[in-house]
Formats: C-alpha cells, sequence, structure tokens
C-alpha cells in the first residue's frame, strides 16, 4: 500500500513537473525614439543578480503554469535601448560609477500581471511597472522614474501552452511600453540635463 502511494505521489510530482514551462520570449525590440540626442555622458547599467533572474510564474490550471523570464527581457531591452539615451553605455557593478563612468542607471521590475484568457478567443494581456533610479558619481540617487506599461495580444484563438507565443508577446509589449515611456523621461530630465 504504501509502494502505491509513493508511486502515485512520484506520479503527480511528475506530471506537475513537467507541466511547468518557460516561456520563449523573442529577443527585445529596439524602441524608437523620435528626435532623441543621447546626452553626452557615460552611463552605467546597474541591474543586481535578483533583477536579472526576475521571474513570474502564472498557474494556467490546476496542474500547469508558465513561467516568464523578465529579468532576461530587461536586461536584455536596456542594453539594446539606453545608448539612445546616454553617449556610450557599459555594465556596472553597484549604483556607484566606476572611474570613467558618469552615473548609473537601475531599472527594476515593481509589478507584474498577466491574463491568459478564458474562454481563449478574448485578448492574451500583462501589465508591468517598470521602475528607473540614476545614481551619481558619489552613488547618490539623483533621479527616479516609474512607468505602467500595458500589452494585449490576441492573434485567433489558442490555448494552454499552444498559447504560449501570445501570452509572451503581450508581456514583451507591456515591458516595451514601460521601458519607452522611461527612457523618454530620462531623455526629458532636468536632473540629468543640467548633471555636472
Amino acid at each position: 500500500m504504501k509502494k502505491r502511494i509513493l508511486v502515485g505521489t512520484l506520479l503527480v510530482l511528475t506530471v506537475m513537473t513537467a507541466a511547468a514551462f518557460t516561456l520563449k520570449m523573442p529577443p527585445p525590440p529596439l524602441i524608437e525614439l523620435k528626435g532623441a540626442t543621447p546626452w553626452a555622458f557615460a552611463a552605467g547599467l546597474f541591474l543586481p543578480k535578483e533583477a536579472q533572474e526576475y521571474t513570474y510564474a502564472l498557474k494556467t490550471s490546476p496542474f500547469d503554469k508558465m513561467t516568464y523570464p523578465l529579468g532576461e527581457q530587461t536586461v536584455g531591452l536596456f542594453e539594446k535601448n539606453l545608448p539612445a539615451v546616454f553617449k556610450s553605455v557599459v555594465r556596472a557593478e553597484s549604483p556607484k560609477p566606476a572611474q570613467g563612468v558618469d552615473l548609473v542607471v537601475e531599472p527594476s521590475i515593481v509589478k507584474f500581471e498577466a491574463v491568459v484568457p478564458h474562454p481563449a478567443y478574448n485578448p492574451y494581456t500583462a501589465t508591468i511597472v517598470l521602475r528607473v533610479n540614476v545614481y551619481d558619481r558619489e552613488g547618490n540617487k539623483i533621479f527616479t522614474q516609474t512607468a505602467t506599461g500595458n500589452g494585449q495580444s490576441g492573434k485567433g484563438m489558442a490555448s494552454g501552452f499552444k498559447a504560449q507565443s501570445l501570452a509572451a508577446e503581450a508581456a514583451q509589449l507591456a515591458m516595451a511600453d514601460a521601458a519607452k515611456q522611461i527612457l523618454e523621461a530620462l531623455l526629458a530630465a532636468p536632473e540629468i540635463k543640467d548633471y555636472k
């Protein structure tokens, strides 16, 4: 009897583990910033390990869940797009700039929510709140901006793991929306304009 319970438990755990799926998100997009003139500063991009490894798990049924690799997407999104805001961008190890770096930009994910629709013909949606902090040469915070981005995808009817690309697309659209607002705020920030 104990053997049957053990085998049954192992079978259930195997099924539950097999049903956990990490979304494959496409490479981050290049965000269009019309008329952007980068600041004449060298910026460090700082993402602590927990930010780089940030994931969001969404339970889609009693035995299924989707995991969104949002930390990886955040790193790629800012690596690709921050050069539109600053003359040069390098990776930073802390909020205090290294030699040759004028300031440090630290993006983070404040909140993320996603909806996998039931019934499946409704749109897949995602909402993200991103924040960016900017630090001066001494490591003091001189600017912060928080933005909410929304994304929606609904190309036809799909459900379960067949719909992973729709869930990933909605998340990426939300991230790009929030990141664009943050990049525009960095380009307009008087704290950066007057920075010496």
